[in-house]
């Protein structure tokens, strides 16, 4: 994390990675998405001048897909907006008949 306008130094917010923050309207969080797809919650604290950040906490799994910011949230940050994909299922079979203009002859 590192101050709004580029003032002050930078502050690590996950030790084991994550893409996309987005602040929460009153300053009071950070969101981002963890390694593992899912959307974590780190606290802010602010202690003087410079802020604390608390360890991120998992909220839920999320199945975007993009580096891009695909979700945002309220300014009380209770609730999301997202843009997600749907898990890819197994396609179904298709059958083919061949010679089907012969079938409708016989009956």
């Amino acid at each position: 994390m590192s101050p709004f306008r580029g003032s002050g130094g930078k502050q690590l917010v996950s030790a084991s990675g994550g893409s996309t923050p987005v602040w929460r309207g009153d300053g009071k969080e950070i969101f981002y998405l963890g390694a593992d797809g899912g959307l974590m919650a780190a606290r802010v604290n602010q202690n003087g001048s410079a802020p604390g950040i608390d360890v991120g906490l998992p909220l839920f799994l999320t199945h975007t897909q993009s580096f891009l910011s695909t979700y945002d949230a309220s300014a009380d940050g209770r609730r999301f907006v997202m843009v997600t994909s749907t898990p890819q299922k197994l396609p179904s079979p298709i059958t083919v008949v061949v010679n089907w203009n012969a079938g409708l002859r016989k009956q």
